[in-house]
């Protein structure tokens, strides 16, 4: 990542280690942050404020993918709170005032003619 004149661009994407079973992916559900998602997210929140997360659901008609991040204060805030972490798929709480736990990156935007790295460790 790199940022110039006010504007953070990507240059790298990290695709992490992955275990998929049918319990704890969703690529035949629409495009959402899970459980597991939000706690990923928010790990990598806490390390570095601008870091967001790509979602991909190639069976979702309406939405392919989305860019999300964890809102703050109050989606980071029930997240460093939750007890059952990023294990298992669970629900989570309200945050206090109401407001959603994550949300869209609407200042995000695709740019194909830059060039970026892809390291993917799966």
């Amino acid at each position: 990542m790199k940022q110039e004149k006010g504007t953070f661009y990507v240059t790298t994407l990290i695709i992490p280690k992955q275990e998929s079973t049918s319990n704890s992916t969703h690529p035949s559900q629409s495009c959402f942050m899970s459980s597991i998602d939000l706690h990923t997210q928010y790990s990598y929140q806490v390390m570095v404020p601008e870091a967001f997360a790509i979602v991909v659901a190639p069976t979702d008609n309406s939405r392919s993918y989305g860019i999300f991040r964890v809102s703050e204060p109050n989606g980071m805030s029930l997240l460093k709170e939750c007890q059952e972490k990023g294990s298992q798929f669970h629900s989570h709480e309200e945050t206090v005032d109401g407001s959603p736990i994550y949300e869209r990156c609407t200042h995000v935007y695709k740019n194909s003619n830059l060039r970026f790295e892809i390291f993917d460790l799966r």
